[in-house]
C-alpha cells in the first residue's frame, strides 16, 4: 500500500493570521482528499497541537481512519519518515522545508503560488503601510530592491530543488517559473486554486443576508497590504470624490488602514474601515457591494475578484500577472500604477456595469476548471497520474 504524507502544519496560523490564503488552499484539498482516498493509499497527516487547526479537519481523522502525527517545529518532520515508510510528501507550502530532512527515496511534491518575491520585491510605497523603525526599513528595501529579487531567487530556487514534482495554480506562475528557473520547468503542472472549502462550523453553510454596510459602496480589500496596493487605490478615490464624482458611494476597506494612509484620506464619512472580520461578514460585504476594486500588484491566482463576481458585481482589478488569465473579459482592468487610469475605470465601472450573464458564464467556466483540477491534483498527489 502507498503512503502519502500530507502536510497541515502550514494550514495553522501564520504570524498574526489565523486564517490565511495558503492555508485554505490546504484545507481544501486536504478536504477532498482526504474524501476521495483510494484503497490503495493510506493517508498519514501531521500538525501543531498547541495552535488551532480547524475542529472538522480533527474529527475527520477519525472519519476517514487517517493517522495524525504530532510535530511543534517544523524541523522534526524528519522523524516522521523514520517512524513510517512514507512514499511521497505533499506540502501546499513547501516554502520551509529542507532537503536534508527526506529521503531521497521520497517522492516530494509541493505547491508554489506565485513568484511575488521575485516579480514584486518591494513597491515604491511599501513605506506607508508601516510605522515607525519598519517603515524606514521598507524605504530601504525599496532602495535595495535588486539585491533582495536576488535573494528570493535563490529562495525559490532552493525550495525548488527540493521538489519532485512542481505544482503551480496559473498559467502564469508556471511561466514565471520557466522564465526565472528554466532548468524546473519539466518538473511543472498547473492545477488551478479551487474554490475554498467551507467548514461545518463556520457558520457560512447557513448564509446570513443582512447588510453589514448600509447604501452603495465600493469594497476594496487588504487595505493594509503594499502588494494589494490600498495607496494608490485610495489615492484614486479621494481625488475622484475632491472633483465631485462618485455621488452616493462610500468605500468599504477591510484589513485595517495604516496610519500613512489614512492620513490623505479628508472625506472621512465616505469611509468604513474594517479591520480583521469573519468569513460571514467577509461573504455578505461581497454580495451587497456595487462595486469590487482590487487593483493588486502581483498575484499567483487571484480568488477575490472570483468570490465577488459569483455575486454578478462589476470589478475592476489589475491587469497584470495571473488577473487576466483568470478573470477573462468579465472585468474591467486598470494599470495597477496609473492612478488616473483607476480613476478612469472606477467611473466607468459606476456607468455601465458588466451584465451579469457575461460574469456568470465565465464564472462557470472557471469553477468548472478548478472543480476538475482539484481532483487531478489529489490525484496525482497519490501518484495516479
Amino acid at each position: 500500500m502507498k503512503t502519502v504524507l500530507f502536510d497541515l502544519f502550514e494550514a495553522q496560523p501564520a504570524g498574526t493570521s489565523k486564517f490565511h490564503g495558503g492555508g485554505e488552499y490546504i484545507k481544501t484539498v486536504y478536504q477532498y482528499l482526504a474524501g476521495h482516498l483510494p484503497d490503495e493509499c493510506s493517508l498519514i497527516v501531521f500538525y501543531n497541537d498547541r495552535s488551532f487547526l480547524d475542529p472538522w479537519i480533527l474529527d475527520s481523522f477519525a472519519d476517514h481512519r487517517i493517522k495524525a502525527e504530532v510535530i511543534h517545529r517544523r524541523e522534526e518532520v524528519r522523524y516522521l519518515f523514520d517512524r513510517h515508510k512514507i512514499d511521497s510528501f505533499y506540502s501546499g507550502l513547501p516554502y520551509f522545508y529542507k532537503k536534508a530532512w527526506i529521503p531521497e527515496t521520497v517522492r516530494v511534491c509541493g505547491t508554489i503560488h506565485g513568484l511575488r518575491g521575485v516579480e514584486l520585491p518591494c513597491d515604491r510605497y511599501a513605506y506607508k503601510y508601516a510605522s515607525g523603525r519598519e517603515s524606514r526599513v521598507q524605504r530601504l528595501r525599496f532602495l535595495l530592491r535588486g539585491k533582495i529579487k536576488e535573494k528570493k531567487i535563490r529562495q525559490f530556487r532552493d525550495c525548488m530543488e527540493l521538489l519532485d514534482e512542481i505544482v503551480c495554480v496559473s498559467n502564469h506562475t508556471r511561466y514565471a517559473i520557466r522564465n526565472y528557473f528554466p532548468s524546473m520547468d519539466r518538473h511543472v503542472r498547473v492545477f488551478y486554486t479551487p474554490a475554498k472549502y467551507v467548514g461545518p462550523e463556520s457558520g457560512m453553510e447557513k448564509e446570513c443576508c443582512h447588510r453589514e454596510v448600509e447604501g452603495k459602496y465600493i469594497l476594496l480589500g487588504g487595505a493594509d497590504r503594499s502588494e494589494k496596493n490600498g495607496y494608490r487605490a485610495v489615492r484614486a478615490l479621494e481625488e475622484l470624490f475632491r472633483e465631485g464624482m462618485l455621488e452616493g458611494y462610500r468605500v468599504v476597506t477591510v484589513g485595517g488602514m495604516p496610519g500613512k494612509i489614512a492620513e490623505i484620506i479628508h472625506r472621512q464619512e465616505r469611509y468604513v474601515c474594517l479591520g480583521y472580520v469573519e468569513a460571514g461578514i467577509l461573504e455578505n460585504l461581497y454580495r451587497y457591494c456595487d462595486l469590487f476594486l482590487y487593483p493588486s500588484l502581483n498575484e499567483g491566482f487571484g480568488m477575490p475578484p472570483l468570490e465577488a463576481m459569483k455575486y454578478g458585481k462589476t470589478c475592476i482589478v489589475s491587469g497584470v500577472t495571473s488577473l487576466p488569465e483568470i478573470c477573462g473579459d468579465a472585468v474591467y482592468y486598470c494599470n495597477p500604477y496609473d492612478i488616473d487610469e483607476i480613476k478612469n475605470r472606477l467611473l466607468m465601472a459606476a456607468e455601465q456595469k458588466i451584465s451579469a450573464e457575461k460574469i456568470e458564464n465565465h464564472l462557470r467556466g472557471i469553477r468548472s476548471r478548478q472543480d476538475a483540477d482539484l481532483k487531478a491534483l489529489c490525484e496525482y498527489i497519490t501518484g495516479r497520474t
